[in-house]
Parts: structure tokens; C-alpha cells; sequence
């Protein structure tokens, strides 16, 4: 019997950590002097590489700015950390059925290791891919590709999940078919124009699809 393979997005997909994010980031622009921005505008960043969201707000270095970020981040991203409704239960439904599980993330791998201890989720994940381990994030296909090699898979037996545009973009480019699940965090309207292979509006629904999809859809989804 083929393997079935689900590579997730972390951040929006199966937890929310926007908080620590916000308070990175208001962190980093007060170092250099810089006013702070609204949270409802740096939420809308998440899932988005760092850069492109300071180039967004300042002409300040880069470096500097990720540099404050990054040192804030450490006490407040995995602090806030919260699983999102129906993502345990997805999680252990979906390995308990058989699925081996990984995740390929924009968060750098520290941040990985430490939110799957705080949630519980260790034991479940075979393989993890974070943000400092690829040449190019999301959407680049960087971080898929290096899932798939981790987890020994295929393209024809794995699907991605994720809640952002890039994440879709990032799995086409890799040649994976995605679930597009609806983000905590706004722009679902451009997600649902993205070309998704399937939209949910819930991630309960997510172990339905999936077993369609392994049982009829992996030829269509190619």
C-alpha cells in the first residue's frame, strides 16, 4: 500500500503565536528608534518571510532589525504559542490512521523544537523543516522539497496544508497538490482566488479530505 505523507504549515495553520510576534516586531523597530505598528497589520505578515514585512514598514537595515527581532522572539514566540481550534485533534487523528506527519515552516528551528514540546506534538511529527534550514523561504519550494526528503516521500503521496498564499505557491512550485485552510490572520479572500487544490474552511474537516483525496483524488490533484 502507498504511503500517505501531510507536510503543515505551522504558524495560522496549526497554532497561533501573533502575540510574540507582534511584540518582536514592535520590539525591533523600538531598537532603532523606529514607531511601533499596529498588531492587526504585523498579523497579516505572518507566514511571510521577516524581510519582506520590515521592508514594508522602514528603510532601516535589515540585519539589525532581525537581529532585535529574533532576540525578542526567543522569550515571546513560544510563550504565546497556542494550538489552534481542531489542530490536536487533527493531529493525532490523522497519525493515528496511518499518515506520517511533517512540518515545514518559515519559523526558524529553535522555535519549532520548542512549540512541539509546549504542544504536545513531538511524537507525532517525523520530520520538521524550519526557515533557517533552506536557502529560500516560502515561496520558494525550498522547505517542502527538504520535507519530502526528510520524510522519504513523493510528490503523488503528499499533500500540503497551509493557510497562506506562499504556502500554496510553495507546494505548486514543488509539485504538491494543497489544502488551503482558512487563516486566523486575514487575506482569506486572496486565498481562496490562490490555486489551491482544495479550501476548508475548518481544519476538522481536513481527515475527510484527505481520505478522499488518497482514495480518488491523487491523479486529479496532480
Amino acid at each position: 500500500m502507498p504511503g500517505r505523507y501531510v507536510i503543515f504549515d505551522l504558524d495560522g495553520t496549526l497554532i497561533d503565536s501573533s502575540a510574540g510576534v507582534v511584540q518582536a516586531t514592535n520590539y525591533a523597530l523600538g531598537m532603532l528608534g523606529l514607531p511601533t505598528r499596529d498588531p492587526a497589520e504585523i498579523v497579516t505578515y505572518i507566514g511571510y518571510p521577516l524581510d519582506v514585512m520590515f521592508a514594508d514598514f522602514t528603510d532601516a537595515p535589515y540585519p539589525e532589525l532581525a537581529r532585535h527581532f529574533q532576540v525578542k522572539a526567543r522569550e515571546t514566540v513560544v510563550e504565546s504559542t497556542t494550538a489552534l481550534p481542531f489542530a490536536h485533534e487533527t493531529i493525532v487523528d490523522l497519525h493515528r490512521t496511518g499518515y506520517r506527519l511533517a512540518i515545514a515552516t518559515t519559523k526558524i528551528r529553535i522555535h519549532i523544537d520548542l512549540i512541539l514540546a509546549k504542544c504536545g506534538w513531538r511524537q507525532y511529527f517525523a520530520a520538521t523543516v524550519g526557515g533557517d534550514e533552506v536557502d529560500a523561504v516560502k515561496p520558494a519550494p525550498d522547505a517542502f522539497t527538504l520535507a519530502l526528503q526528510r520524510l522519504g516521500a513523493n510528490a503523488r503521496d503528499t499533500v500540503v496544508v497551509g493557510d497562506t498564499v506562499n504556502d500554496v505557491l510553495a507546494a505548486t512550485a514543488a509539485g504538491l497538490p494543497v489544502v488551503a485552510v482558512k487563516s486566523p490572520h486575514g487575506h482569506n479572500g486572496h486565498l481562496q482566488q490562490a490555486a489551491a487544490t482544495y479550501y476548508l474552511e475548518s481544519l476538522s474537516a481536513l481527515p475527510t479530505l484527505l481520505a478522499d483525496h488518497f482514495a480518488h483524488g491523487r491523479e486529479h490533484a496532480r
